[in-house]
């Protein structure tokens, strides 16, 4: 749990944070972390993209 509590804080906004992990359900709480980690996926798909893209710009020339 307290991963999942800590991709929630780290991925999802503060908006949609809840005031308390105690006072969620079994399904609030892990509907709440399949949000984080498709997040997470996404960030990491555009750090990937990013990378590709500045890789390809260094060596366009080439």
């Amino acid at each position: 749990m307290s991963y999942g509590k800590m991709v929630i804080y780290t991925y999802l906004p503060k908006e949609l944070l809840p005031e308390s992990f105690e006072d969620l359900t079994f399904d609030e709480f892990f509907s709440l972390y399949g949000q984080a980690d498709c997040a997470r996926d996404m960030r990491i798909e555009d750090i990937e993209a990013g990378v590709a893209k500045g890789i390809a710009d260094n060596f366009e020339d080439e």
